[in-house]
């Protein structure tokens, strides 16, 4: 036998008050700011600001004449590679201006930025370790080497980001760490670059006397 069921009627509902989120302003983020961002690092007092000055301007172009004059975009790479060595990282001011000197649009360099991992979007230190953990390194102790810099540098790696953010840098701006894939020497395991310098054979228990060699 079925039973008649009370079934709660809908509350009446003031219209004017209700808020729709299509109705919601969207504050628009660009493409570029989604994309690489520079933020602020103790590592900055070690590299100058961004400018374009005519020695710059010279060099980019010198790169830029290597290329066919319908194919001047494929010195994206050779200018980035410039800005980086002269202001230690690419930034969004950078990325404008090489967007620039190539005539194509801020958002293809910043494709190429994020996709090689040898590009910095902020500071770095002013000694850099990139510390190999693919493999052979890893067995070879590279996790308890960059565990140990970061112990001797006080670098907090807590909130590196692998591709998108991967370098972490001491609250004195000397030190920053990151890891890297292959560096190409697996028989001399574990392996690191401190900025252009290779060094093999780096365990753990060798990265004291490898912090010293960098002192200033």
């Amino acid at each position: 036998m079925s039973k008649n069921i009370d079934v709660p009627k809908p509350a009446d509902i003031d219209e004017t008050k209700v808020k729709y989120l299509d109705s919601q302003p969207v504050e628009k983020v660009s493409v570029l700011d989604q994309n690489i961002h520079s933020p602020a690092t103790p590592g900055e007092k070690f590299f100058p600001k961004f400018q374009v000055s005519p020695q710059l301007e010279a060099k980019a172009d010198e790169r830029i004449a290597q290329y066919p004059d319908d194919q001047k975009r494929s010195a994206v790479l050779p200018l980035l590679h410039e800005v980086q060595h002269h202001f230690g990282f690419i930034s969004p001011e950078s990325i404008d201006w090489v967007a620039s000197k190539l005539d194509i649009s801020p958002i293809k360099v910043v494709e190429v930025v994020t996709f090689y991992p040898g590009f910095r979007q902020k500071a770095p230190g002013r000694v850099h370790f990139r510390v190999c953990r693919t493999l052979s390194c890893a067995m070879g102790g590279s996790y308890e080497l960059m565990d140990k810099l970061c112990e001797l540098t006080k670098i907090d790696r807590s909130t590196a980001d692998g591709h998108k953010d991967p370098i972490s840098v001491s609250p004195c701006g000397n030190y920053s760490v990151e890891f890297a894939e292959c560096l190409a020497s697996c028989g001399t395991a574990p392996v690191c670059l401190v900025n252009d310098d290779f060094h093999e054979d780096i365990s753990a228990d060798k990265a004291a006397g490898l912090i010293d060699q960098y002192k200033a």
